[in-house]
């Protein structure tokens, strides 16, 4: 009896109960030369694990480069040249700066401009991952390590980051117990996933971020000090936009075009009053907030002033170069932190008109995580979109 292949290694995709199955499809005649009758087999052959792991990897790229990073400070450029500098070196980075300044896009830039640009990107951020979940995020786990675990295991964003660079946003919100297992891993350059034994060696370049001052953390113990030195080999500081007055006019000109492009809505005309009040304000939401607000007028079609204008319930004047908090009387007997965290996010609902992607976005959180918080504060948002309106 011959064997005569008709096709072979098809992928396909067949949808099961519980999810779709990823397969490779070959098809086969059987036939005897006495006999026109022919026999056609079907063979199913499960995707290796290795293949689905790597079109994971392939669809975790950086897109920024530095030549998309917009400014002409020459603090700011001086940055961007050191950041260069160092981009192929295998030693750690740690970007700080406030909420918004632009630090997972300089990670990217810095991956792009690196020998590792080919290879994966792998963004982590740390502060969204629950606790009981983030080791099995970065290291993985095994079949059976804990009620639910996938039939097979899962790899790790360290394991599908291997060859690439790893970045770990808001990495002073992990636990303690987890930067003592996350300081083993940079030392070692091995993983374990949870449930296992094998060690799987590493080559991933570790880029950390915090908008938190990490040495004030270390002091108060929040944060280990071996593991901010093995971080802080390479540090990276982006200054708030504040501080980058010069860099305004640049900023509002890109994103207006570009943001008015994507809606195919005509850019707003800004005079020169209402620039310059664009250029003194503070932007305490930084590039973000700067990118949400030029959003916000192309989406009415004009400029409205007050969206940058400090909130009535309190005030910061710049006096001799600092800046003095002044709160009328309801609020200082309100000033523990739910109190102040309620006022603050109504105040910036209400400076979106009562929308809270906007929102969350100014405020550099996740739409659901200010879900969470209108939820526990009882904060109607209807309300306060009708209250800004009048």
């Amino acid at each position: 009896m011959d064997n005569t292949n008709i096709r072979e290694n098809i992928e396909t995709s067949i949808k099961s109960i519980n999810n779709i199955l990823k397969l490779n499809l070959s098809i086969y005649a059987l036939y005897t030369e006495k006999m026109d009758d022919s026999i056609i087999i079907v063979v199913f052959k499960k995707i290796k694990k290795e293949r689905k792991l790597e079109e994971k990897r392939l669809k975790s790229r950086a897109i920024y480069t530095f030549d998309k990073i917009i400014g002409k400070n020459k603090n700011f450029l001086n940055i961007i040249e050191y950041s260069k500098k160092i981009a192929n070196s295998k030693s750690t980075i740690l970007i700080t700066g406030e909420s918004g300044t632009g630090k997972e896009i300089f990670a990217q830039a810095i991956h792009n401009y690196s020998d590792r640009k080919e290879n994966v990107f792998m963004a982590v951020n740390c502060g969204a991952i629950p606790e009981k979940l983030i080791e099995s995020e970065l290291f993985g786990y095994e079949e059976g390590a804990f009620t639910g675990a996938k039939k097979g295991g899962n790899p790790g964003k360290f394991e599908m980051a291997n060859d690439g660079t790893i970045f770990l946003d808001e990495i002073g919100e992990m636990s303690v117990e987890m930067q003592v297992k996350l300081l083993r891993v940079i030392e070692e350059e091995i993983i374990v996933r949870i449930g296992g034994y094998k060690q799987t060696p590493i080559n991933v370049r570790i880029i950390a971020a915090a908008n938190k001052n990490l040495k004030e953390e270390v002091e108060n113990r929040n944060f280990r000090r071996d593991l901010f030195y093995r971080l802080n080999v390479l540090p990276i500081h982006l200054p708030p936009l504040r501080d980058r007055k010069d860099d305004i006019c640049l900023l509002i000109d890109y994103y207006m075009n570009r943001i008015s492009k994507k809606l195919n809505k005509r850019k707003v005309e800004i005079n020169d009053a209402q620039m310059d009040k664009l250029v003194q304000y503070d932007w305490p939401g930084n590039i973000r907030e700067l990118e949400n607000v030029i959003e916000f007028f192309i989406n009415i079609e004009h400029v409205d002033e007050s969206v940058i204008e400090t909130e009535s319930s309190y005030k910061e004047r710049k006096r001799g170069g600092s800046y003095n908090i002044y709160y009328d009387e309801d609020f200082m007997l309100n000033m523990n932190l739910e109190n102040l965290e309620k006022v603050h996010i109504e105040n910036v609902i209400k400076k979106f008109k009562g929308n809270v992607t906007l929102a969350a976005k100014a405020m550099g959180i996740g739409r659901n995580t200010l879900y969470r918080k209108i939820k526990k504060y009882n904060i109607y948002c209807s309300t306060l979109e009708h209250n800004s309106k009048m």
